[in-house]
């Protein structure tokens, strides 16, 4: 295990065995906007070493009530550079590879082959982007948790981590299904973050806080650790 003094509460926390594993994995994360942005922050305080980020947006004014990773002197740069910087200037033992750029179906496989990625954070608005992210996890036997709208919502209370299958008063998720059943994607096994708090707007330009986006990025968080701490558990009783 790496040496560093950063994780001292968290090896408190989770030991020194479960740290280890965390740091040897590798994390996609795709969008580095409300949800994902604190969910990335989130991972890499929590110990993981390993980052795989995509986004093909620059920083607008707009997005600084909410992102966590972003201030004004960020402002028109691509999030990509600046969610890298953000990471290396926590802990000098991270490491980032990103792609500033759009995820297609058409590309899906050339930006992750290779990557040896352990879990996928799927963060993105565009339902087609989230379907090809889908098809990728699921063909390559990748994890992954899918975020659902978070705009146009203020209770954090409301978050849900349920089965696609489950969700409910979110307009991203109705496309999504519709889309995963032209695909024949089975939705009782895609995981997603979502808020049963039906959307307080309904305006063309979704309104959003950070209170919701960020609480949704810690429980992505948690989902991911949760998910290497119940793996290593059963490893751990098949070698015994």
């Amino acid at each position: 295990m790496i040496n560093d003094k950063i994780q001292e509460r968290t090896i408190a926390l989770l030991g020194e065995k479960n740290l280890a594993k965390i740091q040897k994995t590798k994390i996609a994360v795709f969008g580095l906007g409300g949800v994902g942005g604190t969910a990335l922050v989130s991972l890499a305080r929590s110990g993981f070493l390993n980052f795989f980020i995509v986004d093909s947006d620059c920083v607008e004014y707009s997005n600084l009530n909410r992102q966590i990773l972003f201030s004004k002197l960020d402002l028109n740069l691509s999030k990509t550079e600046q969610a890298t910087n953000f990471l290396l200037n926590l802990t000098e033992n991270i490491k980032v590879q990103s792609h500033f750029g759009k995820v297609e179906e058409e590309n899906i496989e050339k930006l992750l082959d290779g990557q040896s990625i352990d879990f996928i954070v799927d963060a993105i608005d565009d339902v087609k982007a989230k379907v090809a992210i889908i098809n990728y996890s699921n063909k390559s036997n990748i994890p992954l948790i899918v975020s659902l709208g978070m705009a146009n919502r203020l209770d954090p209370r409301k978050l849900e981590i349920k089965s696609l299958d489950k969700t409910s008063h979110d307009p991203l998720a109705k496309k999504l299904r519709t889309e995963c059943r032209k695909n024949n994607i089975d939705l009782s096994k895609i995981t997603t973050i979502c808020s049963s708090e039906q959307p307080l707007l309904k305006n063309e330009h979704p309104a959003s806080m950070m209170v919701v986006p960020s609480s949704a990025g810690l429980l992505i968080c948690y989902y991911v650790i949760e998910h290497f701490l119940k793996k290593e558990k059963k490893e751990g009783l098949k070698n015994d």
